[in-house]
């Protein structure tokens, strides 16, 4: 299992004009992140992906990178590939980058993508949403938009600009509960995926998280127990696709279901897949307070 290197900047002016980053520290991310992530990130308008699909998600950013002293570096393959692939590249490895912050970072498990046409929002003469939206384990919401270069950083324009996206959004209304959020300064992060040299190392994989600063206007609405069961769903859709029989699993204490497909571990909570598959939580009752009993059974791995 490789490292990455991670770097916080309190602010765009930090990141553009000094770049001494205020946090600093490095961590793993195993082979299978690709894969799990490439799976959350192609499950787009709620719609099922095919072997094929994933296998093109997960491809593309393990291509994306090679191993090296223990890092991530990058790929001849992607610094030398053609422009336009390299933006998709890029993008991709943009979005791979900010499912591993929230997850590492803000201990955020769940990140819903703002673009999907499920969100409802009030948009102030076509302003844009940023990416994604995810809530911690204290109920704190979280706003990320991503980017990403085979650069050393993503340009000051690029950053400006995802400023404005993050600071459109004042508040977020939850409907299946009513609560209303409200984004802090503190709580709004670009998300930077780039390469730049590291413990002697050249173009070791870094994720830059920038914090911007100012207020948002955009009022938007999501319903957290539909987009909590829908994000499980695409993960549930996709092993239920292997045609495989589930291996039952304890760690700690916990129960799972555990896929092997093409050398690779798929595992879920047995409670929630077996609430999934019961239809309790289904589309007439509004998949009522299952963000609540998801979060209770997260609550209680060790």
């Amino acid at each position: 299992m490789e490292s990455v290197n991670y770097e916080y900047f309190d602010s765009e002016n930090d990141y553009s004009k000094n770049p001494n980053a205020t946090k600093h520290r490095s961590f793993n991310v195993s082979r299978g992140d690709f894969s799990k992530y490439a799976i959350l990130n192609g499950f787009y308008g709620k719609k099922l992906i095919s072997r094929d699909a994933r296998k093109f998600y997960s491809s593309m950013c393990r291509m994306a990178v090679k191993k090296e002293k223990g890092f991530y570096v990058i790929s001849d393959e992607y610094e030398f590939a053609e422009t336009s692939y390299k933006n998709v590249i890029s993008f991709a490895m943009g979005m791979l980058a900010t499912r591993i912050i929230a997850n590492e970072i803000y201990n955020i498990n769940k990140l819903y993508h703002f673009t999907d046409k499920s969100f409802k929002g009030t948009l102030v003469n076509g302003k844009m949403a940023p990416d994604w939206i995810g809530v911690d384990g204290q109920k704190k919401v979280f706003l990320f938009e991503s980017k990403g270069t085979c650069n050393k950083n993503v340009r000051k324009k690029t950053i400006e600009h995802a400023k404005v996206q993050l600071n459109n959004v004042g508040s977020i209304k939850d409907t299946s509960t009513n609560q209303m959020y409200y984004p802090q300064k503190d709580s709004k992060h670009v998300i930077c995926s780039c390469f730049d040299a590291y413990s002697g190392i050249d173009k070791v994989w870094n994720i830059h998280d920038v914090d911007p600063e100012g207020k948002g206007e955009v009022n938007l609405e999501i319903n957290f127990d539909k987009e909590c069961f829908m994000y499980y769903q695409a993960f549930v859709s996709y092993v239920d696709s292997l045609n495989q029989v589930y291996q039952c699993e304890s760690v700690k204490n916990q129960k799972y279901y555990c896929w092997v497909y093409e050398d690779e571990k798929y595992c879920i909570l047995e409670e929630i897949y077996n609430s999934m598959k019961s239809g309790q939580f289904n589309e007439q009752n509004r998949y009522r307070n299952f963000n609540n009993y998801v979060n209770e059974k997260l609550s209680d791995i060790e």
